[in-house]
């Protein structure tokens, strides 16, 4: 019995959990800190570029989930959805912004970036902004792009913590969780039936009777 605890002890103990960083954080930046296009007749296209840099444990991948929004509802395409980390090395995106035709000049609205990074049971949310600026009437028979305005990016924005665990439609598995994340629960499993066990077998030793052997 002592030996079964050693072990699942000894199991807990090799967890990513005894790593540096159980729970991953995320920092999402954009390059540009805004773009400008001029006013037109027509639907425009504005790309943005950045990176997503992860902290995670080193026995745990990580998964990145990207989404974009814009204007009033505006279309943003943020491509790659999707990014798996081994390491913590940055991984760069690209987020491509619809801009609708018939604005007014003068028109101010943002881009914003969210992020959601998974790796294990743990959970945490970042997002980066870049403005968005209409510029200029629109020219006679405008009808193509103009050109952009960029800024040199002043950086991403903090994240929030959120523990706990995911159902992720890249890393889960049966029942909506990982491999990685079953072996975390048969391990704690392991661990709550040796307690178990041990405090049954102590329960079993005081309530033994005791044996008296007769004087000669």
């Amino acid at each position: 019995m002592r030996a079964l605890v050693l072990l699942s002890v000894a199991m807990l103990a090799g967890l990513p959990f005894a790593s540096a960083a159980p729970v991953p954080t995320m920092t999402i930046q954009i390059d540009q800190s805004s773009l400008s296009v001029n006013a037109s007749n027509s639907n425009q296209t504005l790309v943005f570029t950045g990176s997503v840099a992860v902290n995670k444990s080193a026995y745990l991948s990580a998964t990145v989930t990207l989404s974009g929004t814009a204007g009033e509802g505006w279309p943003v395409d943020v491509s790659p959805t999707y990014m798996t980390f081994t390491t913590t090395t940055p991984q760069s995106f690209s987020a491509t912004v619809m801009v609708p035709g018939n604005l007014t000049a003068g028109l101010h609205t943002d881009l914003t970036v969210n992020g959601v990074v998974v790796s294990g049971i743990f959970r945490s949310t970042a997002s980066d902004s870049a403005s968005i600026e209409i510029v200029g009437p629109p020219p006679a028979n405008q009808t193509g792009n103009t050109t952009n305005t960029t800024k040199p990016s002043t950086g991403g924005s903090g994240n929030t913590t959120i523990p706990g665990f995911v159902s992720n439609p890249v890393t889960a598995g049966f029942l909506g969780f990982s491999n990685e994340q079953w072996v975390i629960i048969a391990v704690v499993a392991v661990v709550a039936l040796a307690g178990a066990a041990a405090a049954m077998h102590a329960r079993r030793r005081r309530k033994a009777p005791l044996t008296v052997e007769p004087e000669e």
